[in-house]
């Protein structure tokens, strides 16, 4: 060891850490750091450091435990290459560790820091992941009794190194080693962790590991056909680490007196430490361990906060144990209400009774831990309930005496703290559902007095939640709600969203419960206490009548479910007791429509609860006079709230009641349209009477529509019929489009229709004369119905093309108008794209200098653009940097422009959409009926393409290329593969005009545009939202509109490429069929997106299927980690498929089935990709092997992607098991090789730098190399050694499970991975128990400029990856 050595990093450190070093000094010694972690003799300077006895500094001694840290994650490997750690200097290493770890707990004044503690702790860990058990270590149970033994200090650090590999295994994915040697650290962990008794009832025979993380059995001891591996038990270690916590905790708990802190804390590192392994023990252990009744004892037994809440956390965990194999699926909640005489259900209800406002001050220090506490028993109650008493397919009720568990949930219930009662309402939910539960006796009785405990609950809830609404005092809601749970929520909206949201919902869900067990009873129960409560006293009362009309809707609507099921079931006992209840119900339905109020909410929750009048109105029985006179006072009621003055006070409130309105006019038309059709003469009459009042506005006009034709489309009338009532319907809204027409055929034209011209004479004149401001309105009208027609077509076609293949689909008569309906969309687009480019423009005869610059400034970002893009609220300008401040009217003229602004934007918006939903029309591809329909489309997408702003490309995505893939040629009632000749040529008729030109434009913009904002040196921020209250910059702005195309975008990729996976398999199921001969796959792969003919489309098609996979690739140098996961994704599934057809052609079939199988795979490719060249590859191979491999490898080496690199290591580990698929040995049937000289692709070899890689061998063999050949320079330039990384690739061939794969090429490919800058110090403080006061950010940050800091560089320092240093700890 060279002292020199050490005295230079100690001279760096000090550097490093001082708060005025200099940004070049403090660079220079972060460089002498990194390189002393290079240096072959790293451990040896880390352990001479680390060792407190040699004099150095805390900082100091911590940066030694880093070297050592660094050696192990990076140096290790178990093997034979030089300059790698072997398992005999880890062994040594391990021997060293172990002595500072005694020596950081001593109790002579040289106890260390806890930051170098957890290091410590972190370090052993991983030496545990990498070398136990095996035969270099088979006693760590020995070591740990031995460190146990010492002080409660060295008994705290036993039980960290226990929690921390517990937490590495089981909880995080940080260390890739603990998932490549899973299966030897769980049989480990089986020896270790449970009782020798435990270990022998459950595995008699031995044990075998599944893919899960915990052991199991088929319950004879091991997997029949898979060698069962013997569990490995320490001599004196019989009782077993769980056992021995266990027994601890009930030690420390019954000693006398009031525990010391350090007896608290070390308590609370029991039951944590416990908890860490809770989820992974197999539940006959646990119940072996009779861990339910040693924790329960903590509940009660022990006087402290903390102790108390993680206990009760432990037992949540317990109760989320679910199990369905045997006589475990009841183990579990037999242990906490039979086993033990229901000792823990006892203890829990003595704990909970501790939590109530009587005994809260009395029992604990804090209320807030209180409320903590009795929130985490409810959940466990409710776990129980949901998971286990009331789970699916239970055949009996498994609790013979159920009652103290019922009257528990009972109390649970009753609590008027709404966080704590919320989750057990859930569990009433399913056990009230479940076939069994619900007709023991107990459940109905306990049911009847819970709803009647939450009918009043949902009167009171709705209480608190108005007076939060109108911001009553502290000391008037208190009186309301608890103060603990209302400080529980970071603010008074966010607690009333929870009372009205979840709380509320659950409420009504028991009344909805308590209506199915006994429908006609609970309406005789509750009609004489509801109905009064609609008496004209409580017109204006928004806390009483809103819960009224909630009931009402809940009751109505679970009536009618019962009333359908009934007679779908055709139970008879059932549907009378409904019959009987109808009379109640239209006395109350008379009673709910004759209420009058001027409460604009009220009008609201009134009009709500309409619609579930809809059971009292079915065809069947709209023919009694009852019925009807209700149907037509519905239908009155809705049409009263309609219409408005519109000189009110509280008009926008109106509004909303009258959009509400039609919204039950729907809601009606599509639950009994056959109905309202006994009256639809009066119907039409009725809208069209609306639509001509001044005082319904052009919206509530448009919805008025949407309510024609949803009723229209669901009636049982023919189609022509259909079609024959709509026409009154759909003609209006041609014939105003085909008004509009002229002005759409000239950007000039186009202009002169938006006012332009008008408002260009009021700035030549300087003032807005009378003339002028006529030609202002008229332009304002026009504009206006012009949006009013787009909207009423958009929400028309919206209800009724939306619903694939239902009753409810108008399709064939939009197929006979989409000829006049189309053209004059296109144009408008066209038209609106025009306005961007100023060639159009720019030659009018313009008055004002004003005019000519940018169109008035009317292209620029509008107010309600800024808002949608950043998320908050937006400030509105209040004056246009256009208009001079000097002429009259200035501010009316803002106003025209921001009118203007607005227009465009809503026009665009709306056209847009309206352009998607034409795509569900089967005729406008395969017919003529649109001439030229691809050469438009094509001209509105790239007519004006470079001028368009990038935050309209993302709608352009969004509303129209995005559904236009989706739907050409995948039409309802259109099989894709029967019919896939028709589909294709449609599809090819319509993209290929486009769909390529499209790929080459957006990913040459894109990709400008991300290499703009690094250039200008834009620190990038997250993906996350900007918060709404912060400096949002113009920067900023376009960041995030440069990320919300690439989204776009990657969606568009995302579609295509599942697409295209809708013609394969999973490689894995591929592999399954080649192994077994047999067909097992259907023609298409059912999935929920993806578009089949499109995918059959691409992949017939070579260019498209090069640009899409392009295209894809090209998506993996953005910097935005949501598009390139997207992309990811979809490439995962598909690549590994590709690789496999892409080396059949390169073997021989060994049977005719096989070459079936390969045949039908092949087919679905253009030959040309598939078909193998001169070097024996072809272009999907060469496309894999070269262009995706180099796409991962940049994703893997891009620190603004981190969080991206397990699924691109995942992709890049199933991309090499499975191009290896066929000549791995893993099929039974041998493959001859079609062409065996193992060449390979010119463009990789001509790139390799060492002929000894040449691939030689098998095609599978062939493609791995290709893959590393073209990985070699990245491998090179991180000083990787190509051995290692072939040893990893090699082992993964031999891995089943996917995630242990990924693992393995993680552990060979560590050097290479990009490190993250941006998580400095953040990593520790989930996992770590530090005793001290947390800092969020670093001491560096806070006495240095940021220019100081490699965080503000982009560049990581050597501190930036400590998952545990805390400079807060040194640095006051």
């Amino acid at each position: 060891m060279d002292n020199s050595v050490v005295q230079r990093a100690v001279q760096a450190l000090e550097l490093v850490y001082a708060p005025d070093t200099p940004a070049e000094d403090r660079k220079a010694a972060e460089t002498v750091c990194q390189q002393l972690k290079d240096d072959a003799q790293a451990p040896t300077y880390g352990i001479y450091l680390a060792t407190n006895s040699n004099g150095f500094a805390p900082q100091v001694r911590h940066f030694g435990l880093q070297l050592l840290e660094h050696a192990i994650k990076h140096r290790f490997s178990a093997g034979k290459s030089r300059g790698k750690m072997t398992v005999e200097e880890l062994c040594q290493i391990r021997a060293q560790i172990w002595e500072l770890v005694f020596a950081s707990c001593a109790g002579d004044g040289t106890r260390e820091p806890q930051y170098i503690r957890e290091k410590l702790v972190t370090i052993m860990t991983m030496v545990i992941i990498r070398l136990w058990p095996s035969m270099q270590w088979t006693d760590l149970s020995a070591q740990l009794m031995h460190l146990y033994m010492q002080s409660i200090a060295h008994r705290e650090m036993a039980l960290r190194i226990w929690q921390t590999l517990g937490e590495e295994m089981l909880v995080y994915d940080r260390d890739a080693m603990a998932t490549v040697r899973k299966h030897e650290l769980t049989n480990g962990l089986v020896g270790a962790l449970l009782p020798k008794s435990a270990v022998m009832e459950l595995y008699p025979n031995g044990y075998r590991m599944t893919t899960d993380s915990s052991p199991s059995t088929d319950g004879n001891g091991a997997k029949s056909g898979k060698r069962a591996t013997l569990i490995l038990l320490e001599p004196g270690n019989e009782e077993g680490w769980i056992m021995r916590w266990a027994q601890h905790t009930i030690e420390v708990a019954q000693q006398t007196g009031e525990l010391s802190d350090q007896q608290e804390l070390l308590l609370t590192s029991l039951v944590d430490t416990i908890a860490t392994f809770l989820d992974w023990m197999p539940i006959k252990a646990i119940v072996a361990t009779s861990l339910v009744a040693r924790l329960s004892q903590l509940l009660n037994g022990v006087r402290s906060d903390l102790v108390r809440q993680h206990a009760a956390a432990a037992l949540e965990i317990i109760s989320r144990r679910n199990s369905l194999a045997g006589d475990e699926r009841d183990a579990i909640l037999q242990q906490f209400i039979e086993a033990h005489n229901g000792e823990a259900l006892a203890a829990v209800a003595s704990a909970y009774a501790t939590t109530l406002p009587a005994q809260i001050d009395e029992q604990w220090s804090d209320a807030a831990d209180a409320l903590a506490f009795a929130r985490t028993l409810s959940q466990m109650c409710a776990n129980l309930a949901s998971l286990h008493w009331a789970r699916k397919k239970l055949e009996r009720n498994m609790l013979q005496n159920p009652e103290r568990y019922i009257e528990l949930l009972i109390m649970f219930s009753r609590d008027r703290r709404y966080s704590v009662s919320a989750p057990v309402l859930t569990s009433w939910t399913a056990i009230v559902r479940h076939s069994v539960l619900s007709r023991t006796p107990q459940v109905t009785m306990a049911f009847s007095t819970l709803t009647e405990h939450t009918t009043e609950a949902i009167f009171h809830v709705c209480r608190v939640a108005q007076a939060l609404a109108v911001d009553v005092s502290s000391g008037q809601l208190n009186d309301l709600a608890d103060e603990a749970d209302i400080e529980q929520f970071d603010s008074l909206p966010e607690f009333r969203l929870f009372l009205t949201g979840e709380v509320r919902s659950r409420m009504l869900n028991i009344i909805r419960g308590m209506c199915n067990i006994d429908p006609a009873g609970f309406i005789s129960w509750i009609m004489p206490s509801l109905l009064p409560v609609f008496a004209p006293h409580n017109a204006e009362n928004l806390s009483v009548i809103e819960p009224a009309f909630m009931l009402v809707d809940a009751i109505l609507s679970t009536m009618d479910d019962v009333e359908q099921r009934a007679l779908a079931d055709g139970d008879e006992q059932l549907a009378s007791q409904i019959q009987a209840a109808r009379t109640l119900c239209y006395e109350l339905g008379h009673c709910v429509v004759r209420f009058e109020t001027s409460n604009a909410q009220i009008m609201a929750r009134q009009l709500q609860a309409l619609p579930a009048f809809a059971f009292l109105l079915r065809p069947a029985a709209i023919e009694s006079e009852t019925a009807r006179s209700l149907l037509l006072a519905i239908l009155q009621k809705c049409a009263v709230f309609l219409k408005h003055p519109l000189d009110v006070p509280n008009v926008r409130e109106l509004r909303v009641v009258a959009r509400r309105s039609t919204a039950a006019l729907v809601r009606l038309a599509i639950a009994i349209p056959d109905s309202l059709m006994f009256v639809y003469e009066d119907l039409f009459q009725l809208v069209q009477a609306n639509i001509a009042d001044s005082q319904v506005t052009n919206i509530v006009k448009s919805y008025l529509s949407e309510f024609q034709l949803a009723l229209i489309a669901g009636s049982s009338r023919s189609i022509s019929e259909r079609k024959h009532l709509a026409q009154p319907v759909v003609q209006p809204i041609i014939d105003a489009l085909h008004e509009f027409m002229p002005a759409l055929q000239s950007p000039a034209e186009f202009i002169s229709f938006l006012g332009l011209p008008a408002l260009d004479q009021a700035y030549a004149q300087g003032a807005i004369s009378e003339n002028i401001q006529q030609d202002l309105q008229r332009a304002r009208d026009n504009r206006m119905r012009l949006w009013q027609v787009l909207s009423t077509l958009f929400i028309c076609l919206n209800r009724t093309l939306d619903s694939r293949g239902s009753t409810h689909n108008l399709t064939p008569l939009w197929s006979d108008y989409i000829s006049d309906l189309v053209p004059p969309v296109l144009l408008l687009i066209r038209s609106l794209h025009a306005l961007w480019n100023s060639e159009h423009y720019l030659h009018l005869p313009w008055q004002s200098q004003q005019a000519q610059t940018n169109l008035f400034g009317l292209l620029d970002m509008a107010a309600a653009e800024r808002q949608s893009i950043v998320g908050g609220i937006a400030d509105v300008d209040t004056e246009f940097a256009s208009v001079p401040r000097n002429i009259p009217n200035a501010d009316q003229l803002a106003a025209e422009l921001r009118a203007f602004q607005h227009s465009l934007s809503t026009l665009r918006e709306v056209a847009y959409k309206c352009m998607g939903k034409f795509s569900s029309i089967p005729d406008l591809f395969t017919t003529d009926k649109v001439p030229d329909l691809a050469g438009n489309f094509a001209g509105c997408l790239f007519a004006d393409a470079e001028n368009i702003a990038a935050r309209h490309w993302r709608i352009l995505l969004t509303d129209i290329a995005i559904p236009l893939l989706q739907n050409v040629g995948n039409w309802p009632g259109i099989d894709a593969h029967s019919q896939l000749n028709e589909c294709r040529a449609a599809i090819a008729r319509f993209v290929l005009s486009w769909l390529n030109p499209l790929f080459s434009f957006c990913t040459e913009k894109l990709g400008r545009e991300w290499r703009d904002l690094l250039a200008r040196g834009t620190d990038l921020t997250s993906d996350e939202q900007p918060s709404a209250e912060s400096s949002v910059s113009d920067d900023m702005i376009h960041e995030k509109v440069v990320r919300d195309w690439t989204r776009a975008w990657s969606q568009l990729i995302f579609e295509l490429l599942a697409s295209v996976m809708r013609w394969f398999p999973q490689a894995a199921q591929i592999e399954n069929e080649l192994s077994s001969a047999a067909r097992i796959t259907t023609t298409i792969v059912e999935s929920k997106v993806g578009n089949p003919a499109l995918g059959a489309f691409i992949l017939d098609s070579a260019d498209t299927f090069a640009s899409t996979l392009s295209a894809a690739l090209t998506t993996l140098h953005f910097k935005d980690s949501t598009s390139v996961h997207r992309v990811l994704l979809q490439l995962t599934e598909l690549a590994p498929s590709l690789a496999i057809v892409s080396l059949m052609p390169m073997y021989v079939p060994p049977t005719p089935t096989h070459a079936s199988i390969c045949s039908t795979y092949t087919s679905r490719i253009q030959s040309s990709l598939t078909n193998m060249g001169a070097d024996a590859c072809s272009s999907v191979f060469t496309w894999l092997a070269t262009d995706l491999a180099l796409g991962v490898v940049h994703v893997l080496r891009d620190t603004h992607l981190i969080d991206q690199q397990d699924t691109a290591l995942a992709l890049l580990a199933d991309l090499l098991y499975f191009g290896s698929a066929i000549s791995s040995g893993r099929l039974p049937q041998h493959w001859a090789f079609r062409n065996s000289s193992g060449d390979i692709d010119q463009r990789v070899a001509a790139n390799a730098s060492d002929a000894k890689i040449a691939p030689v061998g098998n095609p599978g063999q062939v493609f791995r190399r290709a893959v590393l050949q073209t990985m070699l320079p990245s491998i090179q330039e991180a000083q990787m050694s190509e051995e290692d990384v072939e040893h990893a690739v090699q082992q993964l061939m031999d891995a089943a499970n996917g995630k242990h794969r990924r693992a393995l090429l993680k552990v060979g490919l560590q050097p290479l991975l990009a490190v993250e800058s941006s998580q400095l110090f953040s990593e520790s403080k989930s996992s770590a128990k530090q005793s001290q006061h947390q800092i969020t950010d670093s001491a560096l940050d806070r006495k240095a400029p940021s220019s100081w800091t490699n965080k503000h560089s982009g560049h990581s320092s050597v501190l930036d990856n400590d998952a545990q240093f805390d400079l807060g700890e040194i640095m006051p």
